[in-house]
This record gives C-alpha cells, sequence and structure tokens, in this order.
C-alpha cells in the first residue's frame, strides 16, 4: 500500500505531503482544482513519462517521493527485488536531467516500471495497466484457479518447478550442439592426427637405436677392416697373443726360482686371457659383418618418418599425449550431448503432461470465473455487458501452452473483443473495479487507483460503484477521484483538493479529520453548496 506521497515544485504544487490509508482513499474538490495532479505525480514517480513543464519553479529541482508499505502477501515480490518492508520511490526532474531512485540509490526508469507493475493499478479515461494488458489475464486466471481447484495448484507449482531446469538444460544441450557442430572437423582432425602417430608405431629412444644402426651399416667396411687388422694383430702367428703364451712361459718358469712372481704371474694371466677373449670376439664380430642395403634402406625411411612427425608435431609422444587428451574431452562433450537429450526429452514429457492438465483445468474453470466477472459487472449497472475468457494454444511458455486473454462487450449490439479495446473511458474503471472485485483476494497488487471513477454515471449506478468500492478495500488499498458524495462517503480517508489563487496558482490538499469537515465535504459536492438540506443529506450518508 502507499503510505505516503512527498510532492514539491511540481506543476501547481508547491509542496505537498500527505499520508494515507489501508482501505479507502477519496480525493474531492471543485473541477480543475488539480485532484489529477497527485495521481499524475504518484505516476510519474512510478515511472510515467513527463515533460520538464512539469516543473512548477524552472529554478529549482521537481520532486516526487512515494513510500509503499508492503504486506504478507507481496513476500514473494520483496525476495525478487531484495526489498524491506518499506520503499521509497523518487524521481527528480530538471530542465536538464531526470533521476530515478528506490530506497536512495540510483536506478533507471525500467527498473521502476518493473516495480511498478507488482506495486500499483492505474486507471483513467486516459490510461489502464496492467488488468487490460492480455499478459497477466492468464496469471490472473491462474491465480483464481489455486484457490478453487487443488489439482492445478499443485500441477502449476510442479510446472514452476520443473520448467526453469528444462530451459537450462536445453541451453546447455543447445550450446554444446552449436560447439558440437564447430568441434566435428577438429575431431576429425584429431583423430587423423593421432592415427597418424599411432599407425607409425614409433617406440621410446627408437630414434637413437636406428642412428646408431645406421651409423654401423654406413660404415661396415671401415669397421671389419679395423676389427679384422685389430684381431690379426692380436692372435696370428707372430701375434700379440703369441708372444704373450712364450711369455707367460718364461715367467711362469721365473716362478718356481722366487715365489714372489707369482701375483705378477695371475696378472699375466688374466691379461692374456682378456687379449685372447678381445681376439676371439673381433674374429666373430668382423666375420658377421656384412653389408644389407635392405636393411639400410628400411632405417633411412624409418628414420625419415620420425623427422617428418617430429617437423609436424615436435615431441611425438608429448604431441600423442595431447591429441589423446582433446579428443577425450571432445568425445565426452558428445556424450554429454546425448545425457542431456535423453534429460531435456524426459523432462519435455513431463511438462507436456503437466501443461495437459493444467489447460485442461483453465478450460473447465475459465466459464465458471467469467460468470463470476459478468455477476460483478451487473451489480455495477452494466446490464448489457457479457465476459469471456478465450483460451488458445501456442507454444509451451513459463506458463504451459495456454494463450490467455480477456474478452468484454458492454453492449448488446457488439460483439465480444479483447478488454483494451472495447470498454468505452466512461466504462473502463467500472470494467476494471468489477474484475478487481473477484481477483481483490488472490491479486498480488496492494493499490489501486481510480481516476473519475464515476464519469457517466449516476443514482443507482453510483450507488453500486460505492459499494464495490467498500467491499474491495477491504482486502486492497483503493485510490479514487470522484465527484459523487455517496462514493465519498465510504472512504477511510477522505482528501479535499483545493486551489488558491495567491501571487501563483496553487494546488493545495487536506484530510479531513473531523465529522464536520466530511460533513461540509459531502455536502458540497451533493448540492454544490453547503445548507441545511445539503448537510441532512450528507449525514445520511454517513450513516449508511
Amino acid at each position: 500500500m502507499i503510505k505516503s506521497v512527498l510532492i514539491k515544485n511540481f506543476i501547481l504544487i508547491d509542496e505537498l505531503f500527505l499520508e494515507f490509508e489501508n482501505g479507502f482513499n477519496v480525493l474531492t474538490g471543485e473541477t480543475g482544482s488539480g485532484k489529477s495532479i497527485i495521481l499524475k505525480a504518484i505516476d510519474t514517480a512510478l515511472g510515467a513519462r513527463v515533460q520538464k513543464d512539469v516543473i512548477f519553479d524552472k529554478t529549482k529541482t521537481a520532486l516526487v517521493e512515494v513510500t509503499f508499505l508492503h504486506s504478507q502477501k507481496e513476500e514473494q515480490f520483496l525476495k525478487k527485488y531484495d526489498l524491506s518492508e518499506e520503499t521509497i520511490i523518487s524521481r527528480e526532474i530538471t530542465p536538464t536531467s531526470q533521476k530515478c531512485r528506490v530506497n536512495g540509490a540510483l536506478v533507471n526508469l525500467d527498473y521502476i516500471k518493473e516495480l511498478r507493475e507488482n506495486l500499483i493499478d492505474i486507471h483513467s479515461q486516459n490510461q489502464s495497466y496492467t488488468y487490460v494488458l492480455p499478459k497477466y489475464h492468464i496469471e490472473l486466471l491462474d491465480a483464481y484457479l489455486k484457490t478453487v481447484s487443488e489439482d492445478f495448484a499443485q500441477a502449476s507449482k510442479k510446472y514452476s518447478q520443473i520448467y526453469p531446469t528444462y530451459l537450462e538444460v536445453s541451453k546447455k544441450l543447445l550450446s554444446l550442439r552449436e560447439n558440437n557442430s564447430k568441434n566435428l572437423q577438429e575431431l576429425d582432425f584429431l583423430r587423423f592426427q593421432l592415427n597418424e602417430i599411432d599407425s607409425a608405431q614409433i617406440k621410446e629412444n627408437e630414434e637413437t637405436e636406428l642412428e646408431r644402426e645406421l651409423e654401423i651399416l654406413s660404415n661396415i667396411q671401415d669397421i671389419k677392416q679395423l676389427t679384422q687388422g685389430v684381431q690379426y694383430s692380436l692372435g696370428s702367428d707372430e701375434g700379440v697373443i703369441d708372444a704373450l703364451s712364450k711369455m707367460n712361459g718364461m715367467l711362469s718358469r721365473a716362478c718356481g726360482y722366487d715365489t714372489k712372481l707369482e701375483e705378477v704371474q695371475s696378472a699375466f694371466i688374466e691379461a692374456f686371457e682378456n687379449l685372447k677373449f678381445c681376439s676371439d670376439f673381433l674374429r666373430d664380430y668382423s666375420q658377421n659383418l656384412e653389408d644389407d642395403p635392405q636393411r639400410l634402406e628400411e632405417i633411412n625411411e624409418r628414420m625419415s618418418l620420425i623427422l617428418k612427425l617430429k617437423r609436424k608435431y615436435g615431441d611425438i609422444f608429448e604431441a600423442r599425449d595431447n591429441f589423446a587428451r582433446q579428443l577425450e574431452e571432445l568425445e565426452g562433450d558428445f556424450s554429454s550431448c546425448e545425457e542431456l537429450e535423453i534429460k531435456e526429452k524426459q523432462l519435455k514429457e513431463e511438462l507436456d503432461n503437466l501443461a495437459e492438465k493444467m489447460s485442461n483445468l483453465r478450460k473447465e474453470n475459465a466459464p465458471a470465473l467469467s460468470d463470476l466477472i459478468v455477476g460483478e459487472l451487473r451489480k455495477l449497472e452494466l446490464s448489457k455487458a457479457e465476459f469471456k475468457i478465450q483460451i488458445k494454444d501456442k507454444q509451451m511458455d513459463s506458463k504451459g501452452i495456454d494463450d490467455v486473454e480477456f474478452l468484454i462487450t458492454t453492449n448488446i449490439s457488439s460483439s465480444l473483443a479483447p478488454l483494451a479495446k472495447v470498454a468505452s473511458g466512461g466504462e473502463i474503471s467500472r470494467v476494471m473495479l468489477a474484475i478487481k472485485c473477484v481477483f481483490a483476494k488472490v491479486d498480488t497488487l496492494s493499490t489501486i487507483v481510480f481516476d473519475e471513477i464515476d464519469t457517466g454515471i449516476s443514482g443507482k449506478a453510483s450507488n453500486a460503484v460505492a459499494e464495490a468500492i467498500s467491499n474491495l478495500s477491504k482486502d486492497i488499498q483503493v485510490f479514487a477521484i470522484t465527484h459523487q458524495p455517496v462514493i465519498a462517503a465510504h472512504a477511510n480517508a477522505h482528501f479535499k483538493i483545493t486551489k488558491s489563487q495567491d501571487d501563483k496558482t496553487r494546488v493545495n490538499a487536506k484530510k479531513l479529520t473531523t465529522q464536520e469537515e466530511k460533513l461540509e465535504a459531502l455536502a458540497s459536492l451533493a448540492s454544490g453548496e453547503v445548507n441545511n438540506i445539503s448537510v441532512s443529506f450528507a449525514r445520511e450518508l454517513l450513516k449508511q
């Protein structure tokens, strides 16, 4: 509800502070006294388009500050926007700039308008918010259904829990599909690279071993000549081993004379045996050395392949590990894609079932709700009015598969048409009032404003409107501008708006607190002047 409004330097208002009450707040005054300026100021604070000509004194800043006090039924709204029990929305206007604030923090107009849709409904002959907008019709229908159908309440709750998960899965799946589409070529290339390396079957240290074998095969004749030369020097009849054998015989005889030489002889024999081993090894080695052009060609081809892969990939084994890891990640994405497709399908099936159930319940209960609204329209002397809730199929969204729109006609000669296009200026407020009376207990909006709600009505219709507003204000805060005393008499708080003509034209407002002030205001509304007859009439209205 609106707790208070502070208006400074706005149109014809120098400075005005008003505190409002829960229930029914009425604004009365002579035509042109400035009643609508107060509502325009509230509208301005809540994001309405405004020109710089609203500034009363061009040397100062225009300011409108509206304080809202929130009720328990606005709990979800408060959590969504991280607001406390009290919210202050203000707008400053200068000839060159405008600033909007929420609880002191600067915000943009779009944010203010978003808050407005959850706080207040303003209806006048020139404009009407929220209820005439088709996007809210499904919310109103669903709010009503949750109070009359436990099945719908449960299905709707479950649907609202599953749908965000479905959107998240679908979004992630779409992203993966896009990435996978881009990665298909990369995946094929990675597989080609891995296959190229794996098909080469290169072993650890293979290049070193091949280089050694290549060195041998490339110099086999030199190696053979050199090893044979050494072996001949060691093992021929006049070679080193033959000479050592003779020397060993001489040393053996010497040991017979002096045992101290035995240690030398042992070392001599070890050297003799080692040289004999070398001679035998070199003989066998040189005999087995043969030219192998085929093997030499194989090694050269193998080395050429290794060098080619090294030029292409650098460290072959490191590159192979890299490609394998990237391939595993990409293939994992494709695997995740398959898993998400399964999950998306499961969620979609569950949503389809819930959406169909919700749609059936909407279509089943919509006529009864239409009848309730028609009943309220009849009470407000719109005897020829008809109302229908139209439900059409649409693509699934957060509300299900139904497109809901309120259709109405207020006279017998016209067919049903969308709410925003049918009701005339004099009827729109009564139509909104009728709808509000039905939805008051389930609607989360805390305040509704009717500007000139009595336009085009009198007598019986005025009494009906007064009664309807009085009942409505038990569930929601109502503001109304009226010239009908029968309507004003039902107010919990009565504000009289006047215009003064001193050095400047100014709009003033006073909250009527005494019985005498209220009687005088109602009497003035009834006859244009305060006399015994009009005061008596006003007193009867207050008694009723």
